[in-house]
């Protein structure tokens, strides 16, 4: 007699293994996202900042980016890293 479950494993282990493949496929497109060079779509996508806003940080050099003659380019790790300056320290507050 077979074991009725034989079929219900096999699937389970192709999806665990195409799993696999994912997970590893999303880690080593991430390294190569994070030095992504992009426009201003780019910086829209990173900050959520509109266009008007970015482009008026680009004006005071609040944001760094990169200009090649009348073209912008942002690098993604720089935005993020710019991003991550920007936090603020946490307060504890203390409830009585």
């Amino acid at each position: 007699m077979s074991n009725p479950f034989e079929p219900i494993n096999n699937r389970l282990n192709n999806l665990e293994s195409l799993t696999l493949e994912v997970l590893q496929l999303l880690r080593s497109s991430g390294s190569a996202s994070a030095d992504e060079v992009g426009g201003i779509e780019l910086a829209r996508q990173v900050t959520r900042l509109s266009a008007a806003r970015i482009y008026t940080l680009v004006s005071k050099r609040l944001i760094p980016h990169k200009k090649r003659g009348n073209r912008l380019t942002f690098r993604r790790s720089e935005l993020l890293a710019w991003l991550d300056e920007g936090n603020r320290e946490q307060k504890e507050e203390v409830f009585a």
